[in-house]
């Protein structure tokens, strides 16, 4: 069973869990099967909305209570990527926390690592909120449109498959060169 079909084979189910890891490939690619007739893109994004904003939130505060040394200990590659989330967070710490979802390999962590470093709950919790509707909104409206544009009519594992994989290659290189511009452009100051 391939990526494509396990989601359509789970439904709903598979986009709570995808959306509560790295999501963006699930949701992208339910809400391509919603663009097919498998499913509704209104639960996708009511689901994925849901279960994003619970799961940051509930990582910022296992990290505000518990510290960036404990999250070190449990998952030690956390180490290398909390300067980065650090250095980031101290220059953009409100764009930081709306884009963070999008930038593979620092999702999981970043929540933690903003917990840990004190900052406000209430600004955090209002930030979450917004960006996590947000992201569902992008995540749910490209997966369904790209299926759209591209004809995708009936379900095509390996269709599904190769339309999400290249958005989120695509997405990822976009949002990598925009961090590297931004990045410059704050040490040239």
């Amino acid at each position: 069973m391939d990526f494509a079909e396990f989601i359509r084979e789970y439904g709903y189910l598979a986009v709570f869990f995808g959306a509560m890891i790295e999501g963006e490939s699930v949701v992208l690619t339910a809400s391509a099967l919603a663009a097919c007739g498998y499913m509704s893109i209104y639960k996708i994004f009511v689901i994925s909305c849901i279960t994003t904003i619970f799961a940051d939130q509930g990582l910022f505060w296992l990290g505000h209570r518990m510290g960036t040394e404990w999250i070190v200990k449990r998952f030690p590659k956390v180490a290398s990527v909390r300067d980065r989330v650090f250095s980031l967070l101290k220059k953009f710490d409100i764009a930081f926390i709306f884009s963070f979802r999008f930038i593979y390999g620092i999702r999981i962590a970043s929540p933690l690592i903003i917990g840990a470093a004190r900052l406000s709950p209430i600004r955090f919790s209002v930030c979450n909120a917004l960006a996590g509707i947000v992201w569902a909104i992008i995540s749910c409206t490209a997966g369904y449109k790209i299926a759209k544009l591209c004809g995708i009519e009936k379900f095509s594992a390996t269709k599904a498959f190769m339309l999400i994989a290249s958005i989120v290659v695509l997405f990822s290189f976009i949002v990598g060169l925009v961090i590297k511009r931004v990045h410059k452009k704050s040490t040239d100051d």
